[in-house]
């Protein structure tokens, strides 16, 4: 069994070991509607590659990825409300709303984000970090998941005048950007060579947004065209891999596979 396929299985039997919520049963089913469903884990694979490159606690970047699990679906869930994108299927299933009602829907992903936290900060969740590392890396994803990242780049996204790049930088990449910055916490690098690092989860996120655009065909796609979208693709991931070797010491075959796991969407 190679690492990568060791590590997703290692989120899963975490992410069922943390989710212990307690409430109402409909509230906690809708909250693990997305969350269960079968993924790639790309996020938490990603922060667990990046911790293992650097030398950090594997088991660490585990939890602190199941964490970043719970946001990310927490932020599908509102997505598809009606008052945002409206989908009525995710993932080939009735969207949460659907399944459960709007009201619901909006309920689970607000305890889902909450719960999150509640996990980040529970002290005897994590093996290598002090205190003040926990507090960190809570609140780099409570930063760049909220008003200065996530929800302020969806803001932009549903009003008009902002640039296409700086929504996709805020709404899709900053969590990207979070991850790499928690490996980075994780592993306790330098401050200096922290901040390199969560530049390429930045551009990663970007990337991410342009294959899905090239794939939905709106988007980079509408703005630049298929032919300077998948320029910018490949210019992205170039980009990615050559400040990775450079900040981190070295492309891992994990860190490159899941690298292009994102890029080969559109090949």
């Amino acid at each position: 069994m190679d690492r990568l396929t060791r590590w997703k299985e290692r989120i899963e039997s975490r992410l069922r070991e943390v989710f212990q919520p307690s409430g109402p049963g409909t509230l906690i089913e809708a909250m693990s509607y997305y969350l269960f469903q079968e993924g790639k884990r790309v996020r938490p694979l990603l922060l667990v590659a990046l911790t293992d490159a650097l030398g950090g606690d594997i088991e660490d970047a585990v939890t602190v990825g199941c964490a970043v699990e719970m946001i990310h679906n927490y932020s599908l869930i509102h997505d598809d409300l009606p008052a945002m994108d409206n989908d009525d299927l995710r993932r080939g299933m009735p969207s949460c709303h659907r399944k459960f009602g709007e009201a619901i829907a909006i309920l689970a992903g607000d305890a889902l984000l909450t719960y999150a936290f509640e996990v980040l900060t529970k002290r005897e969740n994590f093996r290598s970090l002090t205190e003040e590392q926990i507090l960190d890396v809570a609140r780099t994803l409570a930063v760049l998941s909220g008003s200065a990242g996530m929800v302020g780049g969806q803001v932009l996204d549903i009003t008009e005048g902002a640039e296409l790049e700086e929504i996709n930088r805020m709404k899709t990449a900053a969590l990207f950007r979070a991850v790499f910055l928690c490996a980075g916490l994780i592993s306790k690098v330098e401050e200096s060579r922290l901040h390199q690092i969560a530049g390429s989860g930045e551009k990663l996120g970007l990337l991410f947004q342009v294959t899905d655009d090239i794939l939905d065909g709106d988007g980079y796609f509408g703005l630049l065209g298929e032919s300077k979208a998948r320029e910018l693709a490949r210019t992205l991931r170039e980009e990615i891999l050559n400040d990775l070797e450079r900040t981190v010491g070295g492309i891992t075959p994990e860190i490159s596979i899941l690298i292009d796991l994102v890029y080969r969407r559109i090949i």
